[in-house]
């Protein structure tokens, strides 16, 4: 089943900027992975398909007792004025309270992971670069929107099938995968075959790829925004909101399909480059 948890954890000593790039906290977490099943660990070093999402590393300003209301994405020092994000152009300092999402996909890779990594990573220290980090809890109860667990199947049967509009806000920068090239532009087809695609892999479900031909673009409050996602390659993604309708006259089986993908977003986001913290979505209730 999708789940989404979120850690907590503290660094010992200084996470220098370039350490915070999405690169090296997949390392980290094939790390974590690998602390509860070595196998599994290596075996997604290979895998060409990410059955997982991460999000960039996230600081809060205050004690973790109010980091709830301190969510700030790591984003490019050009990009701070028109943001809310914060610590985007320095290293995080030694005692900062962070937390990071990760989000499962695959019922058959990760059955057993969740509930044994609490235990398994509270054991050692962690490193990200040259940074020796802490991690102290998992999922505070307070932080309902970003985890949470569902089947498959309750994704679909919750899934409204009168809904007609959709609205995403990027929390991440978002790409897409356009024939043999990356662009920022979030087209239906990028959007909702991406999800798709993701959905029918995993969840025993398969949608036919005719279900998003009644989507159509509504309204789009974007820009563009660059970032480096890996030492040697930076990526220009889109941020912002965008709203998508389903014509009126669909089958509401035909809705119910596209606002279950669209519940899965919370899980898979969207786009590309979603294991590096890409894509990361809010669905927002629209009228």
């Amino acid at each position: 089943m999708p789940e989404s948890l979120v850690i907590n954890l503290v660094p010992e000593s200084t996470i220098p900027l370039q350490y915070l790039k999405g690169h090296h906290l997949h390392r980290l977490f094939l790390a974590l992975v690998s602390a509860v099943d070595v196998n599994l660990g290596q075996s997604l070093q290979t895998h060409k398909r990410y059955a997982f999402t991460l999000s960039p590393l996230q600081i809060a300003s205050q004690s973790q007792a109010t980091v709830a209301r301190n969510l700030k994405f790591l984003l490019p020092r050009q990009q701070l004025e028109s943001t809310i994000f914060q610590y985007a152009n320095r290293s995080v300092p030694a005692g900062a309270h962070c937390w990071w999402r990760i989000s499962f996909l695959d019922d058959g890779l990760f059955e057993h992971i969740s509930s044994r990594l609490e235990r398994v990573t509270a054991r050692q220290p962690w490193y990200l670069g040259p940074a020796r980090l802490h991690i102290t809890n998992f999922a505070p109860a307070n932080m309902p929107e970003w985890i949470g667990q569902s089947t498959y199947q309750q994704l679909y049967e919750e899934a409204s099938d009168g809904d007609r509009n959709i609205t995403f806000q990027l929390a991440t920068p978002a790409i897409f995968r356009q024939d043999d090239h990356e662009s920022p532009l979030p087209t239906r087809d990028a959007v909702f075959h991406g999800l798709r695609k993701c959905w029918n892999r995993y969840s025993g479900l398969v949608f036919a790829p005719d279900i998003v031909t009644p989507i159509s673009a509504k309204t789009f409050n974007l820009r563009t925004v660059t970032l480096p996602v890996s030492n040697n390659k930076s990526v220009i993604g889109c941020l912002g909101n965008l709203t998508f309708q389903i014509a009126e006259t669909t089958d509401p089986v035909v809705i119910k399909r596209i606002n279950a993908l669209t519940n899965f977003s919370r899980y898979g986001g969207i786009g590309c480059k979603t294991h590096l913290g890409l894509g990361v979505v809010r669905v927002k209730a629209t009228k």
